[in-house]
């Protein structure tokens, strides 16, 4: 996605009016219309409903109403008991979140820039559930994620959260609720450049 700077702008706030000093001081105001929104962008993912309630860990509420009030999702997905999902997903964004180098469009009288960052289809490998391999947690919380008929809440020892088991019989006709997370957060950050 291209992010522009007006480069007449440039011009008049760059002493050095030289093409070399005006491509230094676009990217550096690039790299700062950057942080400005990956902030937003981070601050939006930790205050979504399916964040807080995975940063709860398995002693949570189901409060995003994914599995019917019942359980709860760090549980449920089988994550371990000092696994951090969300802070590892933030810092994923933030790695893989970048501008390329600015390219001068003359006509345009401006200085594009092109914005990198993950989609949920780049971030399966690297979000995989503990349980199914080849299968990802961040796309299941969208898509699905089977089992919960069988699922059992509670203490067992044996449990990677400690906080629930599989059963062999099917303990309930609930689903699992898919709902837009990851997704859905990050058409919004990319529609904050669209001013650009």
């Amino acid at each position: 996605m291209p992010v522009k700077l007006n480069l007449e702008v440039l011009r008049e706030s760059v002493i050095d009016s030289s093409l070399e000093a005006i491509q230094k001081e676009a990217k550096a105001e690039a790299q700062a219309i950057l942080l400005e929104k990956v902030n937003e962008y981070i601050t939006n993912i930790e205050n979504h409903p399916i964040s807080e309630e995975l940063n709860a860990g398995p002693e949570a509420d189901n409060t995003s109403n994914t599995l019917n009030g019942e359980a709860n999702l760090f549980a449920f997905i089988g994550f371990n008991e000092t696994d951090t999902p969300i802070e590892d997903l933030k810092s994923l964004v933030r790695e893989y979140t970048f501008l390329s180098n600015g390219k001068m469009k003359k006509k345009e009288s401006s200085i594009v820039f092109e914005l990198n960052t993950p989609s949920l289809e780049d971030l399966q490998t690297s979000t995989k559930m503990p349980f199914e391999s080849g299968l990802s947690w961040l796309k299941g919380i969208e898509s699905g994620i089977s089992g919960f008929g069988y699922y059992l809440f509670g203490i067992f020892n044996n449990s990677r959260s400690g906080r629930g088991i599989q059963s062999k019989n099917k303990v309930r006709k609930a689903y699992y609720k898919p709902v837009k997370y990851f997704s859905e957060l990050r058409s919004i950050f990319l529609k904050g450049f669209n001013k650009w």
